[in-house]
């Protein structure tokens, strides 16, 4: 992450949480709670807030673009909890994102698994938490139902599993998905895949990664021996699929097409991946 995007992330989350300390009956941290241990087996009713709370399944990034816009052109899903190593090599390749840098400070468990969507410009992230009780009285903003919260004149929240976080506009997009819209059917090279990280691009926007295709996917999960990556390009342009080979090469993986498809795969180093994320996923 370079110097003047994480002075940006940084001044953005010292102002969330300058707006949290503004509202002290938030038990964001534990407050008058702290000595209650949440349980590991609970429903979302646990949050202990009004309205209804966002209420479904997390597991991969297919689980994010169901609930993302139409109008999205990037999407990751990560396991924080699955390794360290690959926690930071992702942030310092992906675009920037809140609970990505910042999620062992937000709230008073540590985010498990994240996701985040880009569109329109905006973005909205998705953070996996143990649910443990939220009470407030600040200003909420009722939408179809649900609550959000403001966390600052830029970010607002809404509870549940995945909790949503992010600008208002872009919540209400997301919201209107979880309500029942049609979510995004532009991305078909995720369907059914598993990985520790996954990322799904289209190509032409300023935080997609670079070269000209139709789409592009990315797997990591970390094995015995570093860490099993796919990536792979749906009707990449010569100059793309040259640059596939680049990657290929320098780093030992293989490189196969088949129906218009470009992929890259095998197994990096733990020392290697930061380098290898980077030359596929920067813009």
């Amino acid at each position: 992450m370079n110097q003047k995007k994480g002075l940006t992330l940084l001044a953005i989350f010292i102002g969330v949480m300058m707006i949290l300390s503004a509202f002290p009956s938030f038990i964001m941290r534990g407050g008058n709670e702290a000595g209650i241990v949440p349980p590991t087996q609970v429903s979302v009713d646990t949050f202990g807030v009004q309205g209804k709370l966002v209420d479904t399944s997390f597991n991969s990034l297919d689980d994010v673009l169901r609930m993302s816009p139409e109008s999205t052109t990037l999407a990751y899903w990560i396991d924080l909890g699955k390794s360290q190593n690959l926690t930071a090599a992702a942030q310092g390749a992906l675009p920037a994102a809140i609970g990505l840098s910042y999620g062992d400070n937000i709230y008073q468990n540590k985010i498990e698994r994240l996701g985040a969507v880009y569109f329109n410009d905006s973005s909205a992230e998705f953070h996996w938490i143990t649910p443990y009780r939220v009470a407030y009285n600040s200003l909420v903003v009722p939408y179809d139902g649900y609550m959000m919260i403001p966390q600052s004149s830029d970010y607002a929240m809404v509870l549940g599993r995945p909790v949503l976080f992010g600008p208002q506009k872009s919540l209400e997009g997301v919201l209107d998905i979880v309500s029942g819209g049609l979510p995004t059917d532009r991305f078909t090279l995720p369907s059914g895949e598993q990985a520790d990280l996954q990322v799904a691009s289209l190509s032409g926007n300023k935080t997609s990664p670079s070269g000209k295709y139709q789409e592009f996917y990315l797997g990591v999960t970390q094995s015995d021996n570093g860490y099993a990556l796919s990536a792979e390009y749906l009707k990449p342009d010569s100059s793309t699929a040259q640059k596939a080979k680049g990657v290929s090469d320098q780093y030992g993986l293989a490189t196969s097409s088949k129906g218009g498809v470009t992929e890259v795969s095998g197994t990096v180093d733990s020392s290697k991946l930061q380098g290898v994320l980077t030359a596929f996923l920067k813009p």
